[in-house]
């Protein structure tokens, strides 16, 4: 069945020049507000949709994009352009679509909307106005097909944004009612014996003194109002007794016995209601030959509905529909969306909107089955996120948001999510939200893990080595990762090989997350443990090995006490509980942080002291924990162009006095 297959948009909007190439079949259209969801349905209606008004179609200096190389007084062009295919056998699309091919081997036909001045505005003095611009709907690879009429029978048929369908059908015109009743009308006798009963009913009305004083009270106060110049004689009755206006005067009702109206019931049901008529309407103009093929689009189908209804009735157009193109910020709707039918829309470094798809993710089909899956459970939290934290175990995913609060970053307000995908196989996620892809800035979070079974094998690093592309630069990661495995030395520092992963959003701990937080928070890691254990001895025994990890005078006895006690309780459940002392530790971690930083100001970067936040190296060198602090540097940046950790007050005076000497 005929699809849209690829859609340019230059100039118009928010689209300075946006292409989305292949167009999926089925497209669901993600974005945050004010990006340009529906501003793309509106191009695609530019060239397709029947029911817009050619006045609609002569742009306004507000639609011409603010990143365009020109103004609409300067004589800028807006071009769309639509390639439609899977169009072989159908004959009569064939015959509609001739002349407008540009591939034969696919049938591939495009149509392209032009607005641009009628005269060269190189030969006028004068800033331009839309007066002097006309619109155009060509076909074909030269643009010399004249295409107006092809929208009229390969159509695209917009459903909107649902936000009072019970006002929409309480009136007749214009409502989709309208268009089912004229196409399925009643027989003639039908329409006049019900009018001819109406008629006797009213006409029984009409004796009741009541009801004759209203009218008679209401032709004398008009009278008095306008006198006899007004030719009007008020009568009161409950539908028209002309058959030919009966039609206009059914109703929908939502009960059996015609006693509750659209309006009687919820706007969520409402909505359904009118979206249920809208689809009969499609199929309706289909069944008629009405239109030779038709694209639907719809507009935000979960305005005002139950979660799982979305869900219900997304999965409902998927199964009707072949060529569907959804605009939506529901995490329900795209909870359940296959991968391939994502367009996430994004700003580039200008501002103008652009458009990813996971096309050339590079995923293998288990790879998508197991991200679909996981996009359903977590409600498809990474496609609304404007960054996204990826970690391994829902401790981290507890203690990172809890992390970023203490020292003054709110996650949940600039849009970042930490993402728990229950495991350290990252690269499909990474493939997912990769520039080849959907592009979400996103970092790596994963413990360091350097011993498996009393044996040195620093696995949180060589599964960190794998996520780079294939290269020198991993091959020397890998050689180096093996040499210190060979050295076999659990105190060696790796702060070399964490900074080489760093540049590409990967950040590895020392140990495990728990042991790695110890120089940092060691207090709330034990007033987490002592609220969860009743024991006396237990908490005893936690403690010391948690003194003797902050001291770094420890053993592996004192490591294995410590994992020992959090895995008694969970790590989930304690992650939860300290994540509350955390949130609450700001003051503290500032102090540790500036602590740190002064016994290792020396391995600093060059020059870096003059900055007024600390770097994403000093962070990582700080100590075992520096590696979480790096990782939500790194995002801090990204989403609030700033760093994580102010430069303590002390050391940027100290700076400047070195640089006023």
């Amino acid at each position: 069945m005929l699809r849209i297959s690829r859609v340019v948009v230059e100039n118009f909007r928010n689209f300075r020049a946006l292409e989305i190439t292949p167009f999926p079949s089925v497209a669901v259209i993600l974005g945050e507000n004010g990006i340009g969801k529906s501003n793309l349905l509106h191009a695609l209606r530019l060239v397709l949709d029947p029911d817009l008004p050619d006045s609609a179609r002569r742009l306004r200096a507000e639609d011409i994009c603010d990143h365009a190389p020109g103004t609409l007084a300067d004589g800028v062009e807006v071009r769309i352009e639509v390639e439609l295919t899977d169009i072989e056998g159908d004959t009569a699309a064939e015959a509609t679509l001739d002349g407008c091919f540009v591939s034969l081997t696919p049938l591939v036909a495009r149509l392209a909307y032009t607005y641009r001045p009628r005269v060269d505005p190189q030969q006028i003095d004068r800033p331009l106005t839309r007066d002097d611009y006309d619109f155009d709907i060509v076909g074909g690879p030269d643009g010399d097909r004249d295409a107006r009429r092809v929208r009229r029978d390969v159509s695209l048929s917009v459903l909107p944004a649902l936000r009072d369908a019970a006002d929409a059908l309480s009136r007749y015109r214009g409502s989709p009612l309208q268009e089912l009743l004229d196409a399925h009308p009643p027989a003639p006798s039908a329409l006049e014996a019900a009018a001819k009963g109406i008629q006797e009913v009213m006409d029984e009305l009409a004796t009741d003194k009541q009801v004759t004083k209203v009218a008679e009270d209401l032709s004398a106060r008009l009278a008095d109002l306008a006198g006899p110049q007004l030719d009007v004689s008020p009568t009161l009755g409950f539908a028209s007794s002309a058959p030919a206006r009966l039609l206009r005067s059914i109703r929908l009702y939502v009960d059996p016995n015609r006693s509750r109206s659209v309006a009687d019931t919820s706007t969520g049901n409402a909505n359904v209601i009118y979206l249920g008529l809208l689809l009969e309407r499609l199929q309706t103009r289909r069944a008629t030959d009405a239109v030779v093929a038709t694209v639907l689009a719809v507009e935000e189908p979960e305005a005002h509905v139950h979660p799982v209804l979305q869900r219900q009735l997304f999965r409902y157009l998927l199964r009707s529909e072949t060529g569907l193109v959804v605009t939506t910020h529901s995490s329900h709707v795209a909870a359940v969306t296959r991968l391939d039918a994502i367009v996430l829309l994004r700003r580039d470094e200008t501002g103008a909107t652009v458009a990813a798809t996971t096309t050339r993710a590079g995923l293998s089909r288990v790879q998508r089955a197991d991200l679909e899956r996981y996009l359903d459970v977590s409600r498809a939290e990474l496609l609304f996120c404007s960054a996204a934290i990826l970690v391994e175990g829902q401790s981290e995913a507890y203690l990172l948001p809890a992390l970023a609060s203490a020292l003054g970053f709110d996650l949940d307000a600039h849009g970042v999510i930490v993402a728990n995908i229950g495991g350290t196989d990252f690269a499909s996620y990474r493939s997912l939200l990769g520039e080849k892809a959907l592009a979400v800035p996103h970092v790596i979070v994963t413990d360091g893990d350097p011993l498996r079974n009393g044996e040195y094998v620093l696995a949180g690093l060589k599964r960190a080595a794998r996520l780079l592309p294939p290269g020198d630069e991993r091959n020397e990661l890998m050689d180096a990762i093996a040499t210190l495995i060979e050295y076999a030395d659990p105190d060696v520092d790796t702060t070399e090989e964490q900074q080489r992963l760093v540049p590409h959003g990967i950040f590895v701990g020392v140990r495990t997350l728990e042991l790695d937080l110890v120089p940092l928070l060691a207090a709330q890691l034990s007033a987490a443990h002592a609220e969860l254990v009743t024991s006396l001895v237990l908490r005893d025994r936690f403690d010391d090995a948690m003194a003797a990890i902050a001291a770094d005078d420890f053993t592996a006895d004192d490591c294995d006490e410590v994992l020992r006690r959090v895995e008694h309780v969970s790590k989930g459940r304690y992650a939860q509980r300290l994540a509350a002392h955390v949130e609450t530790a700001g003051a503290g971690i500032a102090q540790g942080v500036e602590r740190d930083l002064a016994e290792t100001s020396g391995d600093g970067e060059a020059g870096v002291a003059l900055r007024a936040h600390l770097s994403t190296g000093e962070l990582i060198a700080l100590g075992t924990y520096g590696y979480l602090l790096a990782a939500l540097d790194q995002i801090s940046r990204r989403v609030r162009g700033s760093g994580l950790i102010e430069r303590p007050c002390q050391a940027r005076n100290g700076s400047d006095e070195a640089a006023s000497s």
